[in-house]
């Protein structure tokens, strides 16, 4: 979000300064090991009925794709009971509308950045495979509600499957292809942009940790680094799964979680799937990256939490194999996975916008697992209102006051 804003904020002739807590690697943010998807074809908000009915049963199953830290604290209890209200037909209609919107849009901005720097980005479509006959009804009641909004969305049986995944065998019972759907390195995302930022003249101090707002006549005057105060007309709130913390101390209330979650990279693996795919009953991202294979999964919400729960990665790798018979449990037997907290709004849609009692603060956080696939767009919409212009889509269900 940092980097995507600094980008379009850039790019209209504004002086940027983006202050990182990691290093340049990035390999610290939840952006560095991400599954590299985009995906204009996700238009479910992930507070949706049939996410809270599934989490409460995964709860039980201590090798389950689901769970929750349960340290019970004011925050955790407050996020669930607004997650839970949020988490019904009409929220979903409404947000299927605005993610649609956002999705296509951030995808077209992807195409002109890819342009200018080569980051992976591939066009194969992503396939939503599943292994039971009622979470294949339900993903096929998702890919009609799609194809009413205009997104492209194929249904496939297991015989179809295979025609689209022509490198690896796979055991799914059927499917949708979204061919919109692309993907990227985010690594390589991470590295040129940030290259490319500093070469266009924006200052990206690294390590540095933001620890408070300095404020005046309602208006955010600096933010504190430290020992040092660096000043601003305009402040972008992009700290992730930090973002709720970090504005407390100015009186705002921006529930979120971290959604704990893993990933392994398999390079020169000996066998790979030809296209992307979320694995849907066992909630596992599957991409192909050039020579590499990434896989990732779970969810866990936590506050701070990043220790690994070696059943649940050991879960996540037998479910792939039952996915695709001929992936080898060795192949990941000896990689180090990688763990990051994906930032979760307590109604499964991004917080961006401006705050209504500070207007020079601008959230751009709290996109969940949508952070790689909407980020361009982020940053755009952040541009707009900074620059005054009209956004071009509806942003109230984005309003970081919701709550």
């Amino acid at each position: 979000m940092g980097l995507c804003t600094a980008y379009y904020l850039n790019q209209s002739g504004f002086e940027v300064t983006i202050i990182n807590e990691g290093d340049s690697e990035g390999k610290s943010s939840c952006s560095w090991g991400n599954a590299g998807m985009i995906v204009p074809g996700h238009i479910i908000p992930l507070a949706s009925p049939g996410v809270f009915k599934k989490g409460l049963k995964w709860l039980l199953a201590p090798e389950s794709p689901f769970s929750i830290e349960f340290k019970p604290t004011l925050n955790l209890i407050s996020w669930l009971w607004k997650f839970r209200k949020a988490a019904n037909p009409n929220h979903v209609k409404a947000g299927a509308n605005t993610l649609r919107a956002l999705g296509l849009e951030s995808r077209s901005l992807y195409l002109e950045l890819g342009k200018k720097m080569d980051f992976g980005l591939e066009n194969k479509g992503i396939m939503m495979l599943c292994k039971q006959e009622e979470i294949l009804a339900e993903e096929y009641e998702i890919s009609a509600m799609a194809r009413a909004l205009g997104i492209e969305a194929v249904d496939l049986d297991q015989t179809d499957i295979q025609s689209v995944e022509i490198d690896m065998k796979s055991n799914a019972l059927g499917g949708v292809h979204y061919p919109l759907d692309c993907h990227i390195n985010p690594a390589r995302f991470l590295q040129l942009m940030q290259k490319f930022l500093v070469d266009q003249g924006v200052n990206i101090v690294y390590e540095s940790l933001v620890s408070g707002f300095s404020v005046h006549h309602g208006k955010i005057k600096s933010v504190l680094v430290e020992d040092q105060s660096w000043s601003a007309d305009y402040f972008v709130l992009a700290a992730g799964r930090m973002s709720g913390n970090l504005v407390k101390s100015i009186g705002l209330k921006l529930p979120m979680m971290g959604g704990k979650g893993y990933s392994v990279t398999i390079k020169s693996p000996i066998q790979k799937p030809a296209i992307p795919a979320l694995l849907i009953d066992a909630r596992i991202a599957s991409t192909p990256m050039e020579d590499q294979w990434r896989i990732g999964g779970t969810m866990t919400i936590t506050e701070s939490n990043k220790n690994i729960n070696e059943r649940k990665l050991n879960a996540m790798f037998k479910s792939v194999q039952n996915y695709y018979p001929d992936f080898d449990l060795a192949w990941v037997k000896n990689l180090e996975p990688w763990v990051g907290l994906r930032p979760l709004s307590a109604d499964g849609l991004p917080y961006i916008g401006p705050f209504g009692q500070y207007p020079n603060l601008i959230g751009a956080t709290g996109h969940a697992m949508l952070g790689i696939s909407l980020a361009p767009i982020t940053g755009q919409l952040v541009n707009h209102i900074i620059s005054g212009n009209d956004p071009g889509v509806d942003m109230s269900m984005l309003s970081p006051d919701r709550f």
